[in-house]
């Protein structure tokens, strides 16, 4: 995947997708990469010195998973450790149902799950053995919680458990028949404590080749503006003194004849601005694993938003609060929020690819764990696999458009620099080649400012994805297998994803 090319400084990022329970995947396949690459930049004079990863990008759990890594290799000042300890994690987190209290109310897993393969000897339509341990275990954590992870705000209706949900009093529809508003709300604390064992917090860090820091990214989604916002543990300012992400809710209104001015306004207009100079903190980790319904809204305060501008025409912010949930509805997948954050940095910051004399912005190695399955061999015909494969095709990966649209652009950067290189051999030519790169044009910046058309070509990188899809064990997937936290569950996952990430790597130097 990594290739030999002109830009040396090709760097090497991790995107790691959110699941809940799923993400113990992650540390398997975590495992076999750190095992691989390690191997392989040993041998790679290339590589000697530079970090295991440059950028860990990830959403809810995989969020999770990232600032575990990046706290641990901050803390220890190298990768090594990194997988024990994310396994670690895992193991902390997973625990042991009671399926003696689930059908056929056996005491004994091992008989337990022999009674259910029996059972299917007899009837094909039956789950298997595993699949249905793996139902009952969820469907247990759903009624008493998983204790490092969540637990119930109210009193459980499930046996052995007595007592309901906070009653609705808006519709009066969680009693009788067809009851579907009742609300089970969940607390994330156990699981805010589990993350402050395994990492430190804040998290920031700074690009220096000495210390080859890795960046974390990681997504959540503004609940009332509907809009993904980035945490970046990178500063946004070259003197490394202000760390914040900015979001804007409306879109770009116009423009004026002032254009510089215009560029001024349009940038601070209408945007939020979430300053945390101390670095990134287990709230903004926590935001990114809300999962709507389940969880509360994590509530971030004192967020800077725009009122107005001065008399000096400076803007003029005020301090507000604002909701945020699971980044997953958005982006469960970020790479295109990685990309957008490797451009804003070594273009916007620290000057890299301006002009043909100056060093290009480095190309990225990508490699996504991608924990939901995309395709899926059979056609689920009972209700419960429905809601499996919905599931799976609403967060499975969907970045291959994404990929495909930035490798696009950049052939085109390439033709248009080839034909600019022409034009430069003509004086003449050369005039009118400036004043049309110099041309304003209808997109804009992500903030409203003016672009032009030199602002399309520079800055432009590379990027090689590879992807590691979870493929084993997903013939006894069930629809709540985020909520499965069940030692043997987690235990297989991590297993499945060392085994599933040799196979691609091994497949991939043959």
């Amino acid at each position: 995947m990594e290739k030999d090319n002109k830009n040396k400084n090709t760097q090497r990022a991790l995107i790691l997708q959110g699941g809940g329970a799923l993400g113990a995947y992650t540390a398997g396949a975590f495992e076999a990469l750190y095992e691989k690459l390690t191997e392989k930049d040993n041998q790679d004079k290339n590589r000697k010195g530079k970090p295991l990863f440059d950028i860990v990008a990830g959403t809810s759990s995989g969020a999770m998973n990232g600032a575990i890594l990046v706290s641990h290799v901050i803390d220890k000042g190298s990768w090594e450790g990194s997988a024990e300890k994310l396994k670690a994690f895992w193991d902390h987190v997973s625990t042991e149902p009671n399926l003696r209290y689930w059908y056929p109310y056996i005491p004994n897993k091992r008989d337990w799950v022999a009674y259910w393969n029996n059972q299917r000897k007899i009837n094909p339509n039956v789950a298997t053995g595993e699949a249905a341990r793996r139902y009952y275990s969820a469907k247990q954590f759903l009624c008493s919680g998983v204790p490092n992870v969540y637990l119930p705000k109210f009193s459980t209706p499930c046996l052995p458990f007595n007592g309901l949900p906070p009653a609705d009093d808006r519709f009066f529809d969680n009693f009788g028949v067809l009851i579907n508003n009742t609300w089970y709300i969940y607390s994330n604390q156990p699981l805010r404590e589990s993350l402050d064992q395994f990492a430190h917090f804040p998290i920031k860090t700074t690009y220096n080749e000495n210390q080859n820091q890795p960046r974390l990214l990681l997504v959540v989604v503004d609940v009332q503006e509907g809009k993904a916002v980035t945490f970046d543990s990178y500063a946004k300012d070259q003197q490394n003194t202000t760390w914040e992400s900015e979001y804007s809710p409306l879109p770009y209104e116009g423009i004026d004849d002032d254009v510089s001015n215009q560029n001024k306004k349009t940038k601070e207009q209408h945007k939020y601005k979430i300053s945390y100079n101390d670095g990134i903190i287990l709230d903004y980790v926590m935001a990114s694993g809300s999962v709507p319904i389940n969880y509360q809204y994590t509530q971030i305060n004192d967020i800077d938003v725009f009122t107005s501008f001065d008399g000096q025409k400076n803007p003029v912010y005020e301090k507000t609060t604002r909701y945020f949930w699971d980044g997953g509805l958005l982006s469960n997948t970020p790479l295109r929020e990685l990309i957008q954050a490797h451009k804003d940095y070594w273009y916007g910051i620290q000057g890299k690819g301006k002009g043909e004399d100056n060093d290009p912005v480095p190309d990225l190695d990508v490699y996504i764990i991608d924990v939901w399955s995309t395709v899926e061999k059979n056609i689920p015909l009972d209700h419960d696999g429905a809601h499996d494969r919905k599931e799976d095709i609403l967060l499975n990966d969907k970045t291959g458009s994404d990929e495909k649209n930035a490798n696009i652009v950049s052939d085109y950067i390439s033709l248009v620099k080839q034909l600019v290189n022409l034009a430069n051999k003509d004086m003449e030519k050369n005039d009118k080649l400036k004043d049309i790169l110099s041309t304003p044009i209808r997109s804009k910046h992500r903030w409203g400012g003016i672009r032009t058309y030199q602002d399309l070509i520079d800055g432009r990188f590379e990027i090689n994805v590879k992807r590691i899809e979870r493929t084993r064990g997903v013939e006894d997937d069930i629809s709540n297998k985020m909520l499965d936290y069940s030692k043997d569950t987690v235990s297989q996952l991590i297993s499945d994803g060392y085994n599933d990430t040799m196979e691609i790597l091994n497949e991939k130097t043959q």
